[in-house]
């Protein structure tokens, strides 16, 4: 077998190859060798397992589908309060507090995904509300009332993209139901 490191986002990840199935022969090699890249943008969220009190998280995937079908996510960015303690989440639920957008191990794995294919332009403008969000933190509030969170993040990609947006606060919306409801309207 060979290996093959993948940085996303910061998170490095190992892909394996397996040499007895060369529909899989190497990962690096199908994605330096892809013709062409289709750009998308992954609108993603989970729930919280187990708890019903938590809203769960809403985050972006920003990747290319390769000749052979491969989804390759470039970037997986969520937006998180930085304290994320038991005070912190207290805060963020009553008041403004800092927030940061990020990579987390947990944002590998979703619930619901609504995969939009764009052009270069729109994998572009994605990126540049991310960027705008890591420039200047918009102040996360779990409620999004004087601030933003993660929905009010996906909220901000969709419109970029021109998408319809569903007629809901998104920032009062839980995470899962949000992606659910912009998904039916696209």
């Amino acid at each position: 077998m060979k290996r093959r490191e993948f940085m996303l986002s910061g998170i490095p990840f190992i892909a394996l190859s397996v040499t007895t199935r060369p529909a899989f022969a190497d990962l690096y090699d199908d994605y330096i060798n892809s013709v062409s890249k289709k750009p998308f943008v992954s609108f993603l969220a989970r729930e919280s397992p187990g708890s019903i009190e938590k809203p769960g998280h809403a985050y972006i995937g920003v990747g290319v589908e390769l000749d052979n079908g491969l989804l390759v996510y470039e970037k997986l960015l969520g937006y998180y309060p930085v304290d994320e303690s038991t005070w912190g989440e207290i805060k963020a639920s009553f008041s403004t507090a800092s927030g940061a957008l990020k990579s987390k191990i947990e944002d590998v794995a979703w619930d619901i995904e609504f995969r939009v294919y764009t052009d270069d332009t729109g994998h572009a403008k994605a990126l540049a509300v991310a960027d705008r969000w890591m420039a200047s933190d918009p102040e996360y509030n779990l409620f999004a009332n004087s601030g933003k969170n993660c929905s009010s993040f996906v909220s901000e990609i969709a419109t970029a993209l021109g998408l319809n947006l569903p007629n809901d606060d998104p920032g009062a919306t839980w995470p899962v139901n949000y992606i659910k409801k912009l998904k039916a309207m696209n």
